[in-house]
């Protein structure tokens, strides 16, 4: 993976696939997302799969659940920080994904005594993991859970929103003043995650993102000669406040 890519192509929400998993699901349609605000926010579907995501047993009775997930990237943000850093930084800076999960036998006719609310919150447990490996897979540091909010959909369900903390590892970026290039250690920047999970009727939603969770800012001189100095201010302009608000926007516009 290119260490200047903030986030790659790769899906980050959703159940991680079984090897080997058979299911009489038929095909799973997709999310309905906010394709309005995904227009005009700048973002593109980079990705759409479909899998089998569980199968466990409950006593007697096995449930499977296959899913069918939409990625989206930010790509304006991307054109514009990759301009701002000469290149430098390169790639997906913010995801949007969202999955519907189905589930044989059916949630609303699951027979021997198997809850729905049990094997909602397996599919939910299993999100929440699959969603912090994705974005280790991602070259994120320090990926961790932060805490739960109060959170309600458009469409009327409070599932509340766990979030997410981990660091991107920038490193040095070399600018070249055309006497001499030098390095200038950037370090880490903060990344956010926010991720939900209900339940509709007979399938589960999943949505959730990752976005940068602060900017960068800083000024270097680097003395040349005894006469010649350059001073290089570099700010990526980065507004967490704003990714945040969208992100959560498209999340609670998903059905």
């Amino acid at each position: 993976m290119n260490r200047r890519r903030f986030l790659g192509g790769a899906g980050v929400v959703g159940l991680g696939a079984l090897a080997g998993c058979s299911s009489a699901l038929g095909t799973v349609a997709p999310p309905d997302v906010p394709q309005a605000a995904i227009d005009d926010g700048g973002w593109e579907q980079t990705d759409r799969t479909e899998q089998t995501v569980m199968e466990e047993s409950y006593g007697p009775v096995t449930v499977t659940a296959k899913s069918t997930t939409l990625t989206f990237s930010d790509e304006a943000l991307a054109a514009e920080v990759s301009e701002k850093t000469l290149e430098q930084i390169d790639g997906t800076l913010a995801i949007f994904a969202a999955s519907h999960i189905n589930f044989s036998p059916d949630l609303n006719n699951l027979p021997g005594g198997v809850g729905r609310k049990e094997v909602v919150e397996q599919a939910e447990s299993s999100a929440r993991e699959q969603f912090k490996q994705r974005m280790r897979d991602e070259g994120l540091e320090n990926v961790q859970e932060t805490g739960e909010e109060s959170f309600q959909t458009e469409s009327g369900a409070s599932p509340g929103l766990t979030t997410f903390a981990a660091e991107f590892p920038v490193g040095e970026m070399a600018y070249d003043t055309g006497e001499e290039t030098f390095n200038i250690d950037v370090g880490t920047i903060e990344v956010a995650g926010d991720l939900a999970v209900w339940n509709v009727g007979d399938y589960v939603v999943v949505a959730g993102g990752a976005y940068p969770a602060e900017s960068f800012a800083t000024t270097t001189t680097k003395e040349l000669s005894e006469a010649i100095s350059v001073t290089v201010d570099i700010d990526l302009g980065l507004t967490p406040e704003k990714y945040r608000e969208e992100v959560r926007g498209l999340i609670a516009g998903t059905q």
